[in-house]
């Protein structure tokens, strides 16, 4: 027998958000929402109201009125794999790529130390293979002389046809696993311009809803520090915030999954530049993400706002890194620009690859804080369009 109204109020952890991907825009969809996972959020509405500068001996201003209503909000999160899948999507204005499920057949894929390629005696076995995109193989030897190991990540440095592959990030000895013994698989996101909003909606216990429609993701970052799991947000901006009684899912809404939060110590899998790994410990990478330009605008008969500006993807952040050559600061003085990358691996050996695709450090700062203290370098990453993929960020999907 349990004790009823002990609470004063509801509490936070009768606090639910949820949403459904919206086929036209503040409209909820015919949809099952799905529940995301978070550790704190800032959904609200706001009126903005005005008041006339009369000029009169009533010693009092004058009366305010309603001119426009909006809302915003931020999520924040742990990192964990297939969790915020969608909100990716739609702070990227893209979709994931279809999964590769390659596999080898009677011996057709080699694995060819010189040039440091993947080759398939099949004609288009890699068609679906993008360059850039991270991919997961498995099934080689172990590890050695004559094997490249039963599962590692390599990058696709370049795809001269449909049968070669050649790759960074591990090299490869010679080796033609037999029959079926190969596969490759993986999936990614690059940012794009179409836009996909959310309908959001806060479950407040048994009180009823909140409700955000036309939410579209504005901004965003990703955090990775020595001592702490790997966390993130999305901002948003979103028509207006109306209450609800009922839900506004069709049917139950999904749960949150419930996969392992990353971890950043056999979770972080190094920082790579152009495809090679840092020869340096870092303490600390920051990624953010802002839709330059993008707002909600606003038209007179009504207060809520009649439609989004998309803006423009800009991919910034900073990586810390203990100082010990002069290389990175040599490749700052160059004006050298490529690929940043760094994997994020779950227990399960589920993996996310966040990629800068055209990154430049700049603006290091080398200095001595203080007594008995290891020197950091901290740069800023600085993302740009790349030549290869036309693209500036990209995140790639990694099953086990």
């Amino acid at each position: 027998m349990g004790t009823s109204g002990y609470q004063g109020a509801v509490e936070t952890s009768n606090v639910e958000m949820s949403y459904g991907l919206e086929q036209s825009w503040a409209q909820a969809p015919a949809t099952t929402f799905q529940a995301v996972r978070f550790t704190g959020e800032g959904f609200k509405g706001k009126k903005d109201r005005r008041r006339p500068e009369e000029i009169n001996d009533f010693a009092q201003v004058s009366a305010a009125v309603t001119t426009q209503e909006s809302a915003d909000g931020s999520l924040n999160f742990a990192m964990s794999f297939g969790t915020h899948d969608d909100l990716w999507s739609s702070l990227l204005n893209s979709s994931w790529s279809a999964q590769l499920n390659i596999t080898g057949a009677s011996g057709d894929i080699s694995f060819v130390a010189s040039g440091n390629k993947i080759t398939s005696t099949t004609a288009n076995k890699f068609q679906n293979v993008q360059p850039r995109q991270w991919i997961k193989v498995k099934g080689c030897g172990p590890a050695g002389p004559a094997g490249n190991g039963p599962s590692f990540y390599v990058q696709v440095w370049s795809k001269p046809d449909n049968q070669t592959l050649f790759v960074v990030g591990k090299t490869l000895v010679d080796e033609t696993p037999a029959a079926a013994a190969v596969t490759i698989k993986g999936s990614m996101i690059r940012n794009s311009n179409v836009v996909q909003t959310l309908f959001m909606q806060k479950k407040l216990g048994s009180a009823g809803y909140l409700t955000y429609p036309g939410t579209f993701l504005t901004g965003g970052s990703i955090n990775a520090q020595q001592g702490q799991f790997t966390s993130g947000s999305f901002n948003a901006l979103s028509k207006q915030e109306i209450k609800a009684i009922g839900d506004s899912s069709t049917g139950g809404v999904m749960p949150a999954p419930t996969g392992q939060v990353i971890d950043n110590v056999a979770g972080f899998q190094g920082l790579l530049l152009d495809g090679a790994v840092v020869a340096a410990t870092v303490r600390a990478l920051n990624l953010n993400f802002q839709k330059e330009g993008a707002a909600a605008y606003y038209g007179m008969g009504g207060t809520g706002a009649e439609g989004m500006i998309r803006g423009d993807l800009a991919a910034t952040g900073t990586a810390e890194i203990f100082f010990k050559t002069f290389d990175l600061y040599d490749r700052y003085r160059n004006e050298a620009t490529g690929p940043l990358s760094f994997r994020q691996v779950d227990g399960a050996g589920q993996a996310y690859v966040l990629t800068i695709l055209n990154n430049f450090l700049n603006n290091p700062e080398i200095v001595a804080g203080g007594r008995n203290q290891p020197v950091v370098a901290k740069f800023e990453i600085e993302g740009n369009p790349d030549p290869v993929t036309g693209k500036t960020f990209q995140v790639d999907r990694l099953a086990a």
